[in-house]
C-alpha cells in the first residue's frame, strides 16, 4: 500500500477527520495537514490527532502534497481542486462529495483528480465524531471520467481501499442517479416527515419516528448544496416515491387488505436483503 508523505485534508469535519484517523492509525501517512477557513475546528481536529498541521492558506498547505482530498461542501469542491492542481500537479486529488455529475464536468481538464464518494458518515457532523474505521468494510463509488487516466483512477482506488473500503466504479451520471434514489431521496423524506410532526406530539415519538427522521438531523448547508447540485435526479426519484405513496393512499381508502399485505411484504422484502 502507498504511503503518503504529505496529505491535506481540506475541510476537516466528520469524513475529513476520519481519513486523517485511518491514515494514521494505518500508518499511512508522515504527515497530516488539514485546511479550512475556520482555525477553531482545525484546532479541535488537531487536538483529536486527525491532523498534524493546521492552515488556512490553501496554496502554501497543498505546495508539496502528494495527496489532498477536498472534503469541503460539494460546491467548493472544484474549485479547492483546481488550486490543489495547480500548486501540486504531480499530487493525487480525490473527494469525497455526494454529488458528481457537475464536479466531474468543471474538473475535466484537472488531469490529476478523480472523484469519489466514500458511502459513509452520519447525521453528526465535526471532527469530535470522526473514527478511523469509518471507511472500513464501506463503499466507495470511484467516478472516473473518459478523461481520468488509468494510473490516476488506480491510485485513487488504493487510496480508498487503505482506509478499508470497497471499491465500485460509475460514470459520475450513473452515480447521482443512484445516489439520489438511495441517499438524498430519504433525506428528504426524513426532513418532511419531521418537518410535518407537530412539536405537541414528539413526547410520544418512538423509536420508529426517531429511526425514520434521524438524518433529517444532517447539516441544512450542506444538504441544500447536494440538493441544489442534483435536482433532476431527485425530482424523478421524488416522482417514484410519489407515485409509491398514491398505491398507498388507494389501498387504504378502499380498504384493500390485500394490497396493503403486498405493499407492506415489498418493502419487508427488500428491507431485509439489505441484510443489516
Amino acid at each position: 500500500m502507498r504511503n503518503y508523505k504529505r496529505v491535506v485534508i481540506a475541510g476537516v469535519g466528520l469524513l475529513g477527520g476520519s481519513i486523517g484517523l485511518g491514515l494514521r492509525q494505518r500508518g499511512l501517512a508522515e504527515s497530516l495537514v488539514g485546511w479550512g477557513r475556520n482555525l477553531e475546528k482545525l484546532k479541535v481536529a488537531q487536538s483529536a490527532g486527525a491532523i498534524d498541521e493546521i492552515s488556512d492558506d490553501l496554496a502554501l498547505a497543498c505546495s508539496e502534497a502528494d495527496l489532498v482530498v477536498v472534503c469541503t461542501p460539494v460546491q467548493l469542491v472544484p474549485d479547492v481542486a483546481v488550486t490543489a492542481s495547480r500548486v501540486a500537479p504531480k499530487a493525487l486529488i480525490t473527494d469525497v462529495g455526494s454529488t458528481k455529475a457537475k464536479i466531474a464536468k468543471q474538473l475535466e481538464e484537472v488531469p490529476n483528480f478523480c472523484g469519489a464518494h466514500p458511502l459513509a458518515g452520519g447525521e453528526k457532523s465535526g471532527s469530535e465524531h470522526a473514527s478511523p474505521d469509518l471507511f472500513c468494510g464501506r463503499t466507495c463509488v470511484i467516478t472516473a471520467t473518459e478523461t481520468t487516466s488509468h494510473a490516476i483512477q488506480l491510485r485513487t482506488e488504493q487510496f480508498w481501499e487503505g482506509l478499508g473500503a470497497k471499491i465500485i466504479g460509475m460514470s459520475p451520471e450513473q452515480h447521482d442517479s443512484a445516489l439520489a434514489m438511495t441517499s438524498h431521496l430519504p433525506h428528504v423524506i426524513a426532513s418532511c416527515l419531521a418537518g410535518v410532526t407537530p412539536s405537541e406530539l414528539l413526547p410520544l415519538a418512538a423509536t420508529g419516528w426517531s429511526d425514520t427522521t434521524r438524518v433529517a438531523a444532517g447539516g441544512v448547508e450542506l444538504w441544500e448544496q447536494i440538493i441544489a447540485q442534483n435536482q433532476q435526479p431527485i425530482l424523478k426519484a421524488l416522482q417514484q416515491f410519489q407515485a409509491g405513496l398514491e398505491e398507498w393512499v388507494e389501498a387504504i381508502e378502499a380498504d384493500d387488505q390485500q394490497k396493503l399485505i403486498e405493499l407492506l411484504r415489498t418493502g419487508k422484502q427488500i428491507r431485509d436483503s439489505l441484510g443489516n
